[in-house]
């Protein structure tokens, strides 16, 4: 399945190229193109043309992701395939493309993407605990000092 999941990511690139005119690459201007393409088919294309695109556009997104900052493809039994960006962060780019074509508020793909540095290095920061950290866990809950 990853193979067909990075024809598709290609796909789009060539289409973007050759249909469009324009080049894009796996990374963060390339969402923002993605983020304004999906808003053009939100309002534009049909109903069976939406149901269509989370599949290449999703698989596009994702590779922007994994390229951009590591990780790996997995499948996710409850939500499908999705990009583990390391042990604390997986995102699920083809519901996210879906989630853009349906609503306008809150679901755009280069908003997932933009907020990923922030949330690793949060991660990073939190994983690591301080000396005082480690040794405030150690005592009672009502012990403040």
């Amino acid at each position: 399945m990853e193979n067909k999941i990075l024809a598709n990511a290609e796909l789009v690139r060539s289409i973007a190229r050759e249909q469009l005119g324009i080049l894009v690459g796996y990374d963060e201007a390339g969402v923002r193109w993605l983020d304004r393409y999906i808003e053009g088919q939100r309002v534009g294309a049909s109903e069976s043309t939406k149901e269509k695109l989370p599949n290449t556009l999703g698989s596009y997104l994702g590779e922007c992701i994994r390229q951009s900052f590591g990780g790996k493809w997995i499948q996710d039994q409850e939500y499908g395939w999705a990009v583990q960006v390391n042990q604390r962060i997986t995102v699920f780019p083809f519901n996210k493309v879906r989630k853009q074509l349906a609503n306008s508020e809150g679901d755009s793909v280069l908003g997932l993407y933009t907020s990923l540095p922030a949330l690793l290095k949060e991660r990073s920061i939190n994983a690591s605990p301080s000396p005082a950290s480690s040794k405030a866990s150690k005592r009672p809950w009502w012990k403040l000092w």
